[in-house]
């Protein structure tokens, strides 16, 4: 990809070059810029984001609004403009399940596109899930056998591998927004809580449980902030018995209450509500006893895909040996 001249205007000619991420997820469009150092992985510099759930329209009705659509293309030209002053080289928007599921989704990535003056790809679950798969895994030893989960607005990635090489992926089409929209109450009534609960059983598949030592790791704003739920310090690490004590927080507290304890936004508290009760489930199904946190994932793989392919850096291929993808 030819940078932008003002692209990389800010950033000095001895320093490391600078790259951005834009995920338009189901939930949220989520800008990160990091410094890229040739053979290392993406360095965070800043990241901002913007709750505009994309997800509920699609949820809704099967479309994106006109209204949700606008505040997307708001939230992403502001984030393309903060990476432009941040002085990147070159910037990757890729778009996952609200766009994939939603009908007039390749009309909203054009409308996104010329809002923010740069492609947005419509991300196919396979290349999502490699591309945070590579992310989240980045600087594991390469023989360590790993399984991420990684639980979105719209749907949940369940990818297994080592270091490089993705063996198989499981796209399930349940995420937080899609469960935690069925609940309104602060906190939510016993009626709300059992709707959720219902909507999450119906649509996880039978799952093979993990076996050997495999390592689980656990990405994306629903996994990483549920710890932080408790108050500081937050735990890096999650159990079954850790996620039925933050369960019972999010059913029986109200959002003030758990803001004040967290200082967690309350979308992401109400968000929180939903993908507990999906993490709760995989633990289960997948018998993991260990979830360790990674605060990487999607964005950064994106990050080193663009870095070391430029404008193809959505052609990821770590994603043609997938044995399966696409289940719920």
């Amino acid at each position: 990809m030819t940078p932008r001249p003002e692209l990389a205007a800010a950033t000095p000619d001895d320093a490391a070059p600078r790259y951005a991420a834009i995920d338009v997820g189901s939930n949220t469009v989520h800008l990160l810029v990091a410094e890229v150092v040739a053979g290392v992985w993406p360095e965070p510099l800043f990241r901002q984001r913007a709750f505009v759930q994309l997800g509920q329209d699609v949820s809704q009705r099967g479309e994106i609004g006109v209204r949700r659509r606008e505040l997307a293309a708001r939230a992403l030209a502001q984030q393309v403009e903060a990476a432009r002053r941040a002085g990147v080289c070159a910037i990757a928007i890729g778009a996952t399940e609200a766009l994939r599921a939603a009908a007039n989704g390749a009309e909203v990535a054009d409308r996104l596109a010329a809002a923010a003056d740069q492609p947005v790809r419509i991300l196919p679950a396979g290349d999502e899930a490699a591309l945070a798969f590579a992310g989240a895994t980045a600087g594991l030893p390469p023989a360590t056998p790993t399984l991420l989960l990684d639980i979105g607005g719209a749907s949940t990635q369940l990818a297994v591998g080592r270091v490089g090489r993705l063996e198989h992926v499981d796209s399930l089409r349940v995420g937080s927004g899609s469960v935690a929209q069925l609940a309104i109450g602060d906190p939510p009534t016993a009626a709300e809580w059992r709707a959720m609960e219902r909507c999450v059983a119906e649509r996880l598949p039978e799952l093979r449980p993990v076996t050997g030592s495999v390592l689980a790791l656990g990405t994306g704003g629903t996994i990483t902030n549920l710890p932080r739920l408790e108050g500081p310090p937050a735990a890096t690490t999650l159990g079954p018995v850790a996620v039925e004590r933050i369960l019972e927080r999010l059913r029986r507290e109200p959002l003030a209450e758990l803001r004040a304890r967290s200082g967690v936004e309350p979308e992401r508290i109400r968000l929180c509500r939903g993908g507990i009760l999906i993490l709760a489930q995989l633990l289960d199904l997948l018998q993991i006893e260990r979830l360790r946190l990674s605060e990487r994932g999607l964005r950064d793989g994106m990050i080193a895909a663009l870095a070391r392919k430029g404008a193809d850096w959505w052609r990821e291929p770590a994603a043609a040996g997938i044995v399966g993808t696409g289940r719920g």
